[in-house]
């Protein structure tokens, strides 16, 4: 419904958009309840406009000056009643859903659930979300294939002005992503082990996004080590495995003989290198 009423704003209050390039407000759908089009708004006053809750009087002057001088060509009744239907639909729905996420908090106890919010960074909701993806650890052999469900793994991506690099795949549903980020940010607050990670990639010269990029996938592998071993999230056990992967040998001894083949132009080689 959202993108059905976005693509009707495209013709009928075309200026409104600019307010909802980060997801359509609560004071958007209700201005638009009253005022579907930019002709209907033109006409509206301003101390009326700022009765709606969050929109200051500067704001409701800015909204009628720039529908009086809008280019909307979409000014019929008809393109006003089916938005104003949509937006009336809209809050009616988001009502039901913040009802249903309280009743789904308050009835879900399940342990897995219980074992999740062990990790400082995730709370009811977040975790019943993270379950209802993840559903077992069991379905997935291992954590790389589980990164792969969630589209966090690294992939080679290179662009067409050869810009290139190994950045997060984000194949698949964005759903479970969007709950794995807000786990980071929050994690980022309360979770002593993730600040400290945190600050330690931005030292090497990540970017703050690319940063909490990487606190995913190890949130995610901290959680999957959690369901796998039924254990509560303890931080001494996540430095005890990296340590033990950065004091690791190698097994057995390299085959340093290929570095010295003397070059061979019959050798295969890929069309790209060609």
């Amino acid at each position: 419904m959202l993108n059905q009423l976005e693509s009707f704003l495209y013709i009928a209050n075309t200026e409104i958009l600019s307010y909802c390039k980060d997801g359509v407000r609560l004071w958007v759908l209700k201005l638009l309840k009253q005022y579907p089009t930019a002709r209907h708004l033109a006409k509206a006053g301003v101390t009326t406009v700022s009765k709606i809750p969050y929109v200051t009087k500067e704001r409701a002057e800015d909204l009628v000056a720039n529908a009086k001088r809008s280019v909307a060509s979409a000014l019929d009744d008809t393109t006003a009643e089916v938005i104003r239907s949509l937006t009336i639909q809209i809050i009616s729905l988001s009502k039901l859903i913040a009802l249903q996420t309280k009743q789904l908090e308050k009835n879900c106890n399940l342990p897995e659930v219980e074992l999740l919010k062990t990790f400082p960074g995730i709370g009811t909701y977040s975790a019943i979300g993270l379950m209802i993806e993840i559903v077992s650890a069991s379905r997935f052999s291992n954590v790389k294939k589980l990164a792969s469900f969630f589209g966090i793994h690294p992939v080679f991506k290179e662009s067409g002005d050869g810009i290139s690099g190994f950045k997060m795949s984000k194949r698949g549903r964005k759903q479970p992503r969007q709950i794995l980020f807000n786990v980071a940010r929050m994690s980022l607050i309360h979770n002593p082990l993730i600040k400290e990670i945190y600050a330690s990639h931005l030292k090497k010269g990540m970017s703050k996004m690319s940063a909490i990029g990487a606190l995913m996938h190890k949130i995610l592998r901290i959680i999957y080590g959690m369901l796998k071993n039924n254990s509560a999230f303890d931080p001494k056990i996540d430095k005890k495995n990296s340590n033990k992967i950065v004091n690791a040998k190698p097994n057995g001894k390299q085959n340093k003989e290929r570095r010295y083949l003397k070059f061979n132009k019959n050798a295969p080689i890929s069309r790209r290198q060609k």
